[in-house]
């Protein structure tokens, strides 16, 4: 049906047209999909004075009683209490001691919050990398605060 129109030829533009746009559109969503996952992980921007910025209003009121019993509430202890004697994760107790020392410039909260929100940015030399990922998304500022008390506590085991 060539008639000289062009209009033999209009499923093939329709077809690229379409091809188009949804190559665009799966660019688009893997861009920001991928820009999610990477304000997920600390960036050049998240420092020392930052994460101070970030876990200082979360201490203010913290209740270092609570803290405790969300480390057992969301089982934290499988890990750094029974486990921590099979070496799966560093345990809590002397954590207060060891935690301003271990990631210089970080202080002891900042160290612990960003341990507890990005578990993989740092990794305790001799464990693997197995800390869930999943605590942001979990807890809430309010929760931060109180295992972190807890945590920096003398009372931490």
């Amino acid at each position: 049906m060539k008639d000289g129109s062009g209009l033999s030829r209009w499923p093939v533009f329709v077809a690229l047209g379409m091809l188009v746009v949804i190559s665009v559109v799966f660019l688009v969503e893997f861009a920001v999909s991928t820009g999610a996952e990477l304000q997920k992980t600390p960036s050049a921007t998240l420092d020392a004075a930052s994460y101070q910025d970030e876990v200082l209003p979360l201490l203010a009121d913290a209740d270092p009683q609570r803290g405790a019993a969300l480390v057992e509430e969301h089982n934290c202890i499988a890990c750094h209490r029974m486990g921590a004697e099979n070496n799966i994760a560093p345990p809590f107790q002397g954590l207060a001691a060891r935690a301003g020392l271990r990631r210089p410039p970080l202080s002891a909260e900042a160290y612990v919050y960003e341990s507890i929100t990005h578990p993989t940015a740092y990794v305790v030399e001799g464990f693997s990398p197995a800390m869930p990922q999943n605590y942001p998304d979990l807890l809430t500022g309010r929760d931060l605060g109180d295992i972190i008390a807890y945590l920096l506590s003398p009372d931490a085991y």
